[in-house]
């Protein structure tokens, strides 16, 4: 059998998603919000942070603040694309190597092995662009691993006005689910109360 390409952490860069508009959050900048006396970015920079050759925060606000963790900081505004396809292309253009792994910016429960896992999947089906994660069935499209060579793909979609990560995924993108069994991972701090309760 062919030996199987494995793909290194030398060739990924992560992509932290702090674009969002945070409005279930009071539109506070959700990555900047504290759980546990900590911005929740922090977090996810820690856990992503090993597992990528280097890091670029996708921010639509407060870029100063996310410059000082010392990454490039991509916006989307000028675009008018909101969403979080719009701040995977931001990325997209500007990402040096061959991949590129997205992680929301809200996401603390970040698995170790996220990026390792996502890779794993996508080099067993060379002919795909994008592995993502599913967690007990439901897929969770924005947990991604996907070829920088898609940019030109994803800006086409975002050209069309295709928003929903869900739907061009699974239509037009070459894309295989690779399954986490930890519900818990891929948990989003989205209210207030998530923060308040979670420990």
């Amino acid at each position: 059998a062919m030996e199987k390409k494995r793909i290194s952490r030398e060739e990924i860069t992560g992509l932290v998603l702090a674009g969002g508009k945070g409005s279930r959050m009071g539109g506070a900048d959700k990555g900047l919000v504290c759980f546990k006396d900590t911005p929740l970015v922090e977090y996810v920079i820690d856990i992503l942070e090993p597992q990528c050759k280097t890091l670029v925060i996708s921010a639509n606000r407060n870029e100063d603040v996310y410059k000082d963790y010392g990454y490039p900081v991509v916006t989307d505004e000028d675009r008018n694309f909101s969403g979080p396809l719009a701040g995977i292309a931001a990325g997209l253009e500007i990402v040096e190597t061959p991949y590129m792994v997205v992680a929301p910016c809200d996401s603390p429960f970040l698995p170790n092995d996220y990026v390792e896992r996502l890779a794993n999947g996508l080099a067993e089906q060379p002919d795909a662009v994008v592995a993502a994660a599913r967690t007990c069935g439901r897929e969770q499209p924005v947990f991604m691993l996907i070829k920088t060579e898609a940019k030109r793909a994803v800006q086409e979609a975002l050209e069309s006005g295709q928003l929903a990560l869900h739907r061009w995924l699974n239509q037009t993108m070459h894309v295989i689910w690779v399954d986490f069994d930890d519900e818990r991972a891929f948990e989003n701090m989205n209210r207030v109360e998530d923060l308040a309760t979670r420990k």
